[in-house]
């Protein structure tokens, strides 16, 4: 939850102003799996042009992955899911870039 700069600055906020820490959230473990997945898929991204903007993700590097590591959910669930996170992601770099 405090993870980086601006979270150990918030941590230490919280902290003199005697509010209590923020509870961590509760992920089950196919969240779990889903988001170390996407974070070892994400490594091999592609990107384009001058400003290196990523490229989505395609089926290609999810079979890479799944190549070497099981499922314990469904395949089309578990492949729409990491779509939603690349989008998600890229979405973020576009408003980044905006600004």
């Amino acid at each position: 939850m405090y993870g980086g700069e601006k979270g150990e600055k918030a941590r230490w906020t919280r902290e003199k102003l005697g509010l209590s820490p923020v509870p961590e959230p509760v992920i089950d473990g196919v969240c779990t799996e889903i988001l170390n997945a996407y974070a070892v898929i994400s490594r091999s991204r592609r990107y384009a042009g001058m400003v290196a903007a990523p490229l989505p993700l395609s089926l290609d590097d999810i079979s890479t992955y799944l190549a070497q590591n099981p499922l314990l959910i469904d395949r089309e669930e578990f492949e729409a899911a990491i779509f939603a996170l690349d989008d998600a992601a890229r979405e973020e770099w576009d408003k980044k870039q905006a600004k």
